[in-house]
């Protein structure tokens, strides 16, 4: 009775602690201006207080059902079967109760396996490293089973578990801990890594880390960790045995601000984290004492770990220095990173990477803009993955070409301002945040909430990349349905008013007959995505794309570039979540989640904008687009391009006739401080060469005197030829940049753009390069147009020139490659990937060439050769 008598007493806190955390004052002003009666008020409050209560109780009995909140019945029948499940001798919450007595018992083994684990990586870490590193495959997989019988044989056993939804303890290992198993630990130094990171930083330092499984393992009834209000437990901080693990009795309201911030945790979860670490540590005692068998280790001894400083012990790091390798795959990263220690929380880094994707989008918008060939590309590319849906839905061969070719057209500009736009939002948002945090002098107190400023900065943040998830998964999914190796599996999609209808996944009893690769494709855009993880999805597909050939084929230029797009949001999200102290933000944060969708609303008013009638004459992807930037300058060659830019200007004014329509603005009026405005370039009238000087005839007759002839080896003199060049004077009738940036005398026989928003001076005035990395970046600033029409690159070559230049270079997800000039970190850019080739050809260097120039500020006089 005295129990029950406490749980009403704690119910009843619960529901005066609702009704004072309620905005009564937003209540008030609605009844008094008469949005709502006196009726309406006081029900609602009510409501809120129950709705209060039931989400109270289901921390402590997860099965709880949600009422609706007019049923007050049923929250009703609710508390009573709260007060029936605490009562019950069979009850979870009686079972975590039972647990708790063995909590300092769990502590003790923590802190002596952790000690004696540190006091072997200490003493012995070239001999565990050498004994490792030798066994063959076959070995280890036999000490990896020894120490921890029954491993999961498999790379991240909990896909399988959440794909086919099993469900019981069974599978409490592959959800808690899908880092323990047999293909990770017994490749490479995975082992030595997990060893040296766990044993170089006290167990608190991995207790925010390990808790972040534990949600998706109650989903799939892997765990039963009922939750108690009235005590929670200290983990994070706690560098003793008496103060780690510590449960405290708090009030109500103190409860709360302690679980918001992650610092301690109730009950339930933290038994499972005191339970998790408990068999990983005796795992890697136990694997340190096999390879150690003959080894006497009373000789051992331990030195702890002094106050914000980490150990580089060989075994925590890779025994290849940073600086020595060229690029990093960042998918093997996220693979490795649970062997490694946690990654900081780096704000700067997601800046610097939206900025670098905010470049991209508006290089790509601008681009269609001025060179027609890339114009053509890109309605070309769209123009095919809109046949097949097109083909569904009309019924002649004229009709279907008609209506691809403008849906190309209307998605071509569509898609390119949406990326400027989103991620515009981001860097903005991103930035503001910065703003905030730099604004706060104090770091944060991971016993405290955030600062009220700091945290509605960063709920805003991370409701901005749900939204922007939900529309580049629609991305995704528009170029799946056209995808070669995928488009018969949507035999139902087709196209109506430009808009892709009765599209639908195949069905699941078709599932086993997927490639691999599209399941994880679905998953990114299904629940799977929350259980699994979306960064966790995209690692798993690119070391499928990189061990399987086949499923990598499956994936088009088109597709690897949206996988870049996504995988970059899901950085940036997976970091937030990451964040300690901890951003509580779901899809039910109303006020936020209504502002950013209003943001993002130009979107869609955008798409309204262009649909409907055709863009003018521009039905065909190939009519009137021949731009020969490739070919060698001559005269009909050059007069073609200004036709070709006078064909694609037409274009843009059709555009701009559109939207006017609707807002009586242009699209660059329209889009305002979404997008930065630079100039244009356009190609000018040939102009032949002057003709060359006619040599003399040498005087032979009548000489005065005699002379003698030259030797066979010598040289005749000759005057230095002089070539006149092409391009006149900038017309007035289109913008054009300064050409600091690029060298306007190869660019305009090129037909490269020479105009920039971010022409700042390099911060290397010039780079002594040796023959074959000048030979290479000589292609992307050639001394002559002819050199750049006649050279390939391969794409690793390109690399290693990058690497050459001083730049941290990232292999991202899909195509798209990272990099960040050490002597200028926040002027990143990021390339794709030619795919599914390797080489770069004269459209990609051209391209590739003309940012970097703008970016850097890069001319052909910018690189020398050595020697």
């Amino acid at each position: 009775m005295a129990f029950q008598r406490q749980q009403q007493k704690l119910m009843e806190e619960e529901y005066i602690m609702v009704l004072e955390s309620w905005d009564r004052e937003t209540l008030l002003a609605r009844r008094r201006t008469g949005e709502i009666s006196d009726v309406e008020f006081s029900d609602k409050v009510a409501e809120l207080a129950l709705a209060g209560i039931t989400k109270s109780l289901q921390m402590h009995v997860p099965d709880l059902p949600s009422p609706d909140p007019h049923d007050i019945i049923g929250h009703l029948t609710n508390i009573l079967k709260f007060q029936d499940a605490i009562s019950s001798k069979d009850s979870e919450y009686q079972k975590v109760l039972m647990r708790a007595e063995n909590t300092q018992e769990l502590v003790r083994s923590i802190f002596d396996d952790w000690e004696r684990l540190r006091r072997i990586t200490t003493t012995y870490a070239d001999l565990l490293e050498k004994r490792w590193t030798k066994r063959v495959s076959t070995s280890k997989r036999n000490v990896l089973l020894n120490a921890w019988p029954g491993m999961n044989p498999m790379h991240r056993p909990d896909f399988e578990v959440i794909r086919r939804e099993l469900r019981g303890s069974a599978h409490r290992d592959a959800l808690m801990m899908p880092y323990i198993n047999l293909e990770d630990l017994s490749s490479e130094k995975n082992l030595l890594y997990l060893m040296g990171s766990r044993a170089q930083v006290y167990p608190e330092h991995f207790a925010w880390t390990d808790s972040l499984p534990i949600r998706t393992a109650t989903a799939m009834d892997a765990i039963q960790s009922a939750g108690r209000y009235e005590k929670v437990m200290f983990l994070t901080g706690q560098t003793t045995r008496e103060t780690y693990g510590k449960l405290k009795a708090l009030k109500i309201a103190e409860v709360e601000n302690i679980l918001w911030t992650g610092f301690a945790c109730h009950l339930g979860h933290g038994l499972v984290i005191l339970e998790t670490q408990q068999r990983l540590y005796r795992f890697l005692v136990r694997c340190a004492e096999l390879l150690l068998h003959d080894i006497d280790m009373s000789k051992a001894t331990i030195t702890h770990p002094t106050a914000g400083s980490i150990d580089n012990t060989s075994l925590a790091y890779p025994s290849v220095l940073p600086g020595s390798v060229e690029w990093q795959s960042v998918s093997k990263m996220n693979t490795t990173a649970s062997y490694h220690l946690p990654r900081p929380f780096s704000l700067d880094f997601l800046c610097r990477l939206a900025g670098a994707q905010r470049d991209a989008a508006e290089e790509d918008f601008w681009s269609l803009h001025e060179d027609p060939g890339y114009f053509q590309q890109q309605v070309n590319l769209k123009f095919q993955r809109n046949l097949a849906p097109c083909q569904r839905a009309e019924s002649s061969s004229r009709m279907v070409e008609l209506a691809a070719s403008r849906l190309a057209c209307i998605h071509v500009v569509h898609e390119t301002c949406q990326d400027v736009i989103l991620w515009q939002a981001m860097e903005a948002e991103l930035l503001k945040v910065q703003a905030v945090a730099v604004g706060l002098d104090a770091e944060f107190e991971l016993t405290k909430r955030l600062p009220p400023i700091y945290e509605k900065a960063m709920e805003s943040l991370v409701s901005l990349t749900l939204l922007t998830w939900d529309i580049a998964v629609s991305g995704m999914y528009r170029v799946l349905l056209s995808s070669p190796a995928f488009v018969d599996l949507f035999p139902m999609a087709s196209v109506e008013n430009g808009r892709f209808k009765d599209f639908k996944l195949p069905h699941e009893s078709t599932r086993d007959s997927w490639p691999p690769i599209l399941h994880l494709l679905v998953d990114l855009g299904s629940e799977n995505k929350r259980t699994m993880g979306a960064l966790n999805i995209l690692d798993e597909m690119e070391r499928l794309m990189i061990s399987d050939m086949v499923q990598r084929t499956m994936i088009s230029t088109q597709m690897a570039k949206e996988i870049s797009k996504l995988a970059a949001l899901a950085q940036i999200h997976d970091s937030l979540r990451r964040h300690q102290p901890s951003i509580q933000v779901t899809q039910e944060s109303g006020p936020l989640l209504q502002e950013q969708s209003a943001r993002l609303r130009v979107i869609k008013d955008l798409e309204r904008y262009l649909m409907g009638e055709s863009l003018g004459p521009f039905t065909k992807p190939s009519s009137g687009f021949v731009y020969p930037v490739g070919n060698k300058r001559t005269s009909h060659q050059v007069d073609q391009m200004p036709r070709a830019e006078a064909k694609l200007d037409g274009f843009w004014q059709q555009v701009d006739k559109k939207i006017m329509n609707h807002t009586r603005k242009t699209l660059l009026q329209w889009m305002g401080d979404r997008i930065r405005v630079r100039d244009l370039h356009r190609t000018q009238p040939w102009q032949p060469e002057a003709p060359k000087p006619v040599r003399p005839a040498p005087e032979t007759l009548f000489q005065p005197f005699p002379i003698s002839a030259p030797s066979s080896t010598e040289r005749l003199p000759t005057e230095p030829k002089t070539k006149a060049k092409r391009r006149g004077e900038p017309s007035t009738a289109f913008p054009v940049a300064s050409s600091a940036a690029i060298d306007s005398s190869i660019d305009s026989q090129a037909g490269c753009p020479t105009g920039a928003w971010d022409n700042t001076e390099p911060s290397h005035p010039s780079f002594t390069l040796s023959s074959k990395v000048y030979k290479i970046m000589s292609a992307f600033f050639p001394t002559s147009a002819q050199d750049r029409t006649s050279r390939k690159i391969v794409w690793k070559d390109f690399l290693h020139a990058m690497f050459t230049l001083d730049f941290h270079i990232q292999n991202r997800h899909g195509s798209e490659w990272y990099f960040e000039p050490s002597w200028k970190r926040n002027a990143p850019i990021t390339i794709h990937e030619p795919h599914p080739s390797h080489e770069m050809r004269f459209d990609k260097i051209r391209f590739v060439g003309n940012r970097m120039a703008r970016k850097y500020g890069w001319t052909s006089e910018t690189f020398a050769q050595a020697g």
